[in-house]
């Protein structure tokens, strides 16, 4: 029989119970643990669990401790786990140290339950092999059959019983790092891990992180969350979309991305959203391989997709902003205000913003098709835009061609002015008004091609067709162009305004300049002064380019002169230069023009014909376009035949060979343009024979010179005017700039001629004129019979019988046989027969000279 306690006993009973328990618990948990976690018992079954989970080979080096307190914690020193066969080093994970806390309970049951593991200096390799598999990847090894029994023997070991179960709620890293290696990367990406914990409630429970990284150098804020680690190992097949939510800071930079992967072993078959902010693009450096410009206010929402094995991301839409960019080390002066990009999978591909050149602010604007068609073979409508200060300009098209190289659509352009245009891109092209300019232009890897040009302005009118292959050895340029009007004055005196400086900046005073040293005496300058100035020839550019130019200008005014109907035809090949034909209309006629450029003779070679067109160039009309004594009528009829060598102008004008002529026959020159030809002789005689008369009937001038390695020497020499006669001859050096030159000039006075042979000396700037010794019957022999000589020794075959006709005459030539050796032997009007009065007579030099000085 039980005799019941009383209730007070009972409750005493009860907690010495409950304080057993307690005690025993951890007592038995503590005993368990010295039995498990001894280094013989723990590091076989230890090494034998990895291997199973994960196939890889676990390396402990130094000694298994354990720390036994209210939540005991082993320590593992020399941890290391083996690479994925074909790895670039042995070790995939290496670490100084590991701590983990045990829960007891769960060893009653077989189960290694951790609390947290923490890796004291781990070193993490991460990387994928040559077939893109990654070594995080694990593969147990497949189950071996079971050996035949074997006598137990009493040294041998006995085989450790079942693995233990692992599982770890949480995994701390401090003083880490992660090397990442993508397949034939030379160098891996190394992320220095400061301080970081890994937290999941359950095995198959997300992750949670945050910690303190370093990449570059540059501090990394990071948390956020995952999902299970067996399903990222590959362990198990749940859930099917692997979430991850990441969160990274560093100064001036975030960056969010939502992310889940079908396949997160292989880091394959994911989504990701990308949002991104950085208050300055040099924030950005460290992480880039190209540095940016400097850039302020980004901000970047991106959503992309795994492209497959090998293939970058593929981007789904895509939404940039910035609030400036200076982009002058690429273009210079060029800089970008609020700036906004947009992709889409399905609408149109926008950007649009501020963009400024040089001082001018412009809204600029851009219109392609969606991402898909981006993304596709089929050609791609294009549209563009610029806007600003009075200009608008578009241009719509198609971009086409593997590789997008081909172009083909419309351009137009309005502008109240060019002003904007001409500032902004650095251009010295004219100054235009109220423009409109409208072409087709088309464009491959090789051609440029611009059809029905139409620029239409107050000052300019052009329109044609033009081309540029660049498939040669030399590109090649083709144009026809019609210009019916060119205003050149209009155009040469309007400027563009200068640009505004787009912020006031105020002005710092000049620092005062340290008083400057006298400067040394230089020698005196002992050339003389030259009248054909020393420019180098431009035959540079003949050697990159090769062109075919047809140009025709209906209306040109320059200097105040309209000109009509310009037409020129332009050859260009292999640094040759041939501009034929080319008609020049000019007040009073045209000329015929043909010139050739050799850039490929050292030194370069230049030849030029010119001649005039139809019977010759009237005279009054071209005097009077260019502001002459205009009393004067007859046509001009004109020739030239010449060639040359030199890098400059003067050493071309020294080597010239060739021709030139002027003839003219029954007309009228003025008295004040006689003036300017026969000097001091003219003007002291002119009161006693010229009279009051604005003109003087021109019987003829004949004038042909023939040139030698720059030596011009008359061949043709004869002015006969109602009012004088000059005839001479000599030698004109182009290349000294010197003068030597006889002239005959006999000035009419009534019935009364005054003849007297003048010496022409000196420079071109300075001549020199003198009266020689002697009578005038003997210098008239003499020039006669030197002009005979070197009509004979001319090239042109005509010239001969003429020179044997003057040489049998005696006295000075006529017109009729002077103007055909100017004429080249050709046919052309000639004047009358001159009857002179039996009574008029020639005086001597001394004669000259009495009427000269007045006595």
């Amino acid at each position: 029989m039980t005799v019941p306690l009383p209730p007070r006993r009972r409750r005493g009973r009860r907690a010495l119970i409950a304080l057993a328990v307690v005690v025993a618990v951890p007592l038995a948990g503590y005993a368990t643990l010295r039995v498990l976690l001894r280094d013989d018992v723990l590091r076989p079954r230890l090494i034998a669990a990895v291997h199973q989970a994960t196939g890889r080979d676990l390396t402990l080096s130094g000694p298994i401790g354990l720390k036994l307190s209210l939540v005991p914690t082993v320590t593992l020193e020399g941890v290391a786990l083996s690479n994925a066969p074909g790895g670039s080093r042995p070790q995939m994970l290496t670490a100084r140290r590991v701590e983990a806390r045990l829960a007891l309970i769960p060893l009653f049951s077989r189960r290694v339950a951790f609390e947290q593991v923490t890796l004291i200096e781990p070193d993490l390799l991460l990387e994928r092999g040559a077939q893109g598999q990654g070594n995080w990847v694990f593969a147990p090894p497949a189950p071996a059959e079971a050996p035949p029994p074997a006598a137990a023997s009493a040294s041998a070991p006995a085989a450790p019983a079942a693995p233990l179960q692992l599982s770890i709620a949480a995994i701390g890293i401090q003083g880490g790092r992660l090397s990442w290696r993508d397949a034939g990367a030379a160098k891996a990406e190394v992320l220095d891990i400061r301080d970081l914990l890994l937290r999941a409630e359950t095995p198959d429970a997300p992750i949670t992180f945050e910690g303190q990284l370093a990449l570059r150098e540059v501090p990394l804020a990071v948390q956020g969350q995952a999902g299970p680690l067996p399903r990222l190992l590959g362990a198990t097949e749940a859930p099917a979309n692997w979430p991850l939510r990441l969160t990274l800071a560093a100064p001036g930079v975030q960056l969010v991305l939502d992310a889940n992967a079908t396949r997160p072993e292989a880091a394959a078959g994911w989504q990701a959203t990308l949002n991104a902010t950085a208050d300055r693009s040099d924030r950005l450096a460290p992480f880039l391989r190209q540095p940016l410009p400097p850039m302020t206010g980004l901000d970047i929402h991106a959503e992309l997709t795994d492209a497959g094995p090998g293939q970058p991301p593929r981007l789904l839409n895509l939404r940039a902003r910035m609030a400036s960019a200076d982009l002058s080390a690429q273009v210079p002066e060029l800089r970008l205000g609020s700036t906004a990009l947009t992709i889409s999978g399905e609408g149109p591909t926008e950007l649009e913003g501020t963009v400024e050149m040089r001082g001018v602010p412009w809204q600029a604007a851009a219109t392609l098709p969606p991402l898909a068609e981006l993304r596709g073979t089929a050609p791609w409508p294009v549209s563009l835009g610029l806007r600003g200060e009075g200009v608008s300009a578009t241009a719509t098209g198609t971009v086409s061609g593997p590789q997008r190289q081909q172009w083909a659509g419309t351009v137009s352009l309005q502008a109240a002015d060019t002003a904007a245009m001409l500032r902004s891109f650095g251009l010295a092209t004219p100054l235009l008004h109220d423009l409109r300019l409208d072409g087709r232009i088309s464009r491959d890897a090789k051609r440029l091609e611009v059809q029905a040009l139409q620029l239409q302005s107050r000052d300019l009118v052009l329109q044609g067709d033009a081309s540029l292959d660049s498939s040669g050895q030399r590109p090649k340029l083709v144009a026809v162009l019609t210009v019916p009007r060119l205003d050149l004055d209009r155009i040469s005196q309007l400027q563009p305004r200068a640009a505004l400086p787009s912020a006031a900046v105020p002005a710092v005073p000049p620092v005062p300049a340290p008083p400057a040293e006298p400067p040394l005496a230089q020698p005196a300058d002992t050339a003389p002064e030259r009248l054909i100035p020393l420019l180098p020839l431009p035959v540079a550019w003949m050697h990159a380019l090769d062109a075919e130019l047809r140009l025709a200008v209906g209306d040109l005014k320059a200097g105040r002169v309209l000109y009509r109907d310009q037409r020129a035809t332009m050859t260009l090949a292999d640094g040759r230069l041939a501009m034929t034909p080319v008609s020049l209309g000019i007040p009073g006629g045209r000329l015929a023009l043909a010139l050739h450029a050799d850039a490929t003779a050292t030194p370069p070679r230049v030849t030029l014909s010119a001649r005039h067109e139809g019977n010759g160039i009237e005279l009054q009309p071209l005097l009077q376009t260019y502001r002459l004594p205009d009393q004067s009528s007859g046509r001009v009829e004109l020739e030239a035949e010449l060639a040359g060598q030199g890098a400059d102008t003067r050493a071309l004008a020294g080597s010239l060979n060739g021709q030139v002529a002027l003839a003219m026959a029954n007309g009228q020159i003025g008295n004040a343009l006689l003036d300017r030809f026969l000097g001091d002789l003219r003007r002291l005689l002119g009161s006693n024979g010229g009279g009051e008369a604005a003109s003087t009937p021109l019987r003829c001038f004949a004038l042909r010179l023939g040139l030698r390695e720059g030596v011009a020497r008359p061949e043709a020499m004869l002015l006969e005017s109602g009012l004088a006669d000059v005839a001479g001859t000599g030698e004109i050096d182009l290349g000294q700039e010197r003068l030597n030159l006889r002239l005959l000039p006999q000035v009419r006075l009534g019935s009364l001629g005054l003849s007297a042979p003048v010496k022409v000396s000196g420079s071109f700037l300075r001549p020199v004129s003198r009266l020689e010794q002697g009578g005038a019957a003997q210098a008239a022999a003499s020039i006669a019979g030197e002009l005979a000589a070197r009509q004979k020794n001319s090239g042109v075959a005509a010239l001969g019988q003429l020179a044997e006709a003057l040489a049998g005459r005696p006295g000075l030539p006529d017109c009729a046989q002077q103007l055909a050796v100017a004429r080249g032997g050709r046919p052309g009007p000639v004047p009358p027969p001159e009857t002179r009065n039996e009574q008029q007579r020639r005086p001597n030099a001394v004669d000259v000279l009495r009427g000269l000085l007045g006595r």
